[in-house]
């Protein structure tokens, strides 16, 4: 089956390849693509390939996706942009997230047959969003510096804050079973997770850009290296705290955070990688969500599901981005703007495979049922719905 789905994203990224500036002036994008033929392959199509997602290889490929998106991401990031671009990204994180979560959490109590906790699981698979979606907009000039800006520092920090929040929701859940909730437990709960990914984080982070830094300084380090290296860091942060029990994707993401290099160029090649090597890893993860996860969801589809991954998509998101931005100068249509690029990607889907693994992949649970069919839902539709506006709001700005 891994060998099927290589050989598939490779032929379909080939050809995608050829014609990529065509199909991109069409409104369609590479996760659309991609996705699309996954479905066409999979048993809701031409049962070409098929698979599990409790499947080794498709966890591996998933969690090394992640752990080098978070990286790239958080290493393009740097901590005073915070402040900066008028304040938005520090809006939008520190006041729209954690209002996103509580909202989505809250109507997932009200709508759906699920209790509190796996209600605010849901809620947080949602919550992370993925610029990558609707890049060709946030490389448009007509469109404010500050609120490309806004947009790009939000996807790259928002999933590696949900995150801890995701291990605690987990944790809450592994003791709703009548376990007794005691203060051992959530000591050595975040000791190992949350305090041991921290710690190797920051010194791999910290560590290696001073090691980058005198390589560079004395020239012993070429441009193919300048790219592998700092690579190779996100690889090194996420081993070692997992061989520490600690969370491997906490750690990536502050080693990405602290890569405090003093050579644009690196970053540059850190940047290079993510949009050649790091799109491959990420097309594929699109490939088999299309092949596995949509069919696994199809048939726990109802109105209910539909409605909440809509309102996931759209008031959830919308509103608290709304109230993040009270008493800024932004016109309507600015508003609009960084309130509805708010896509699901590649953490949606990630986030999805932890919990499903809490749950031990039991198909016959209505609970994680629920929650894998609204989150399948809302990631697909905001493949395309993300997608597919792009051009629309390009012309709004050019206007």
């Amino acid at each position: 089956m891994e060998e099927s789905i290589l050989l598939l994203v490779a032929v379909a990224l080939f050809f995608y390849g050829l014609l990529a500036r065509r199909i991109e002036q069409a409104d369609i994008t590479a996760p659309m693509i991609f996705t699309l033929l996954g479905v066409i392959c999979g048993p809701l199509g031409l049962s070409l390939i098929s698979g599990s997602p409790d499947n080794s290889s498709i966890f591996f490929v998933a969690e090394l996706t992640l752990a080098l998106v978070l990286f790239t991401d958080a290493s393009q990031v740097q901590l005073k942009h915070l402040g900066q671009f008028e304040y938005f990204p520090l809006r939008l994180l520190s006041i729209g997230l954690p209002l996103t979560i509580i909202a989505g959490a809250a109507f997932a109590y009200w709508l759906l047959p699920i209790g509190m906790v796996a209600a605010l699981l849901l809620a947080i698979i949602l919550t992370p969003t993925d610029a990558a979606l609707a890049q060709s907009v946030m490389e448009q000039k007509s469109i404010n510096h500050n609120l490309r800006e806004a947009v790009n520092i939000e996807s790259g920090l928002n999933d590696g804050i949900a995150l801890p929040i995701l291990l605690m929701a987990l944790a809450l859940h592994s003791l709703s079973g009548g376990d007794q909730l005691d203060g051992a437990y959530w000591g050595e709960f975040i000791a190992t997770q949350l305090i041991a990914g921290t710690i190797i984080g920051v010194l791999v982070g910290r560590v290696g850009s001073y090691l980058i830094n005198i390589a560079c300084q004395r020239d012993w380090i070429s441009p193919v290296y300048q790219r592998l290296s700092s690579i190779s860091l996100a690889i090194i942060a996420f081993s070692l705290a997992e061989v520490f029990h600690g969370n491997g994707f906490i750690a990536v993401f502050l080693a990405g955070l602290f890569l405090k290099t003093q050579h644009e160029v690196v970053i540059e090649r850190l940047k290079e990688f993510g949009e050649a090597e790091g799109e491959l890893l990420t097309l594929a993860v699109f490939f088999i969500f299309g092949v596995i996860f949509v069919p696994m969801a199809w048939p726990y589809i109802n109105w209910n599901t539909l409605v909440y991954a809509l309102f996931s998509l759209t008031l959830a998101r919308m509103l608290p981005v709304w109230l993040s931005l009270a008493g800024t100068r932004l016109n309507l249509k600015e508003k609009l703007f960084l309130a509805w690029f708010g896509p699901r990607g590649i953490a949606s889907v990630l986030y999805l495979l932890l919990v499903m693994e809490e749950f031990g992949f039991d198909q016959n649970s209505e609970t994680l049922q629920t929650i894998a069919a609204i989150s399948v839902v809302a990631i697909l539709l905001s493949i395309f719905l993300h997608g597919a506006s792009t051009k629309f709001w390009i012309k709004a700005f050019q206007r």
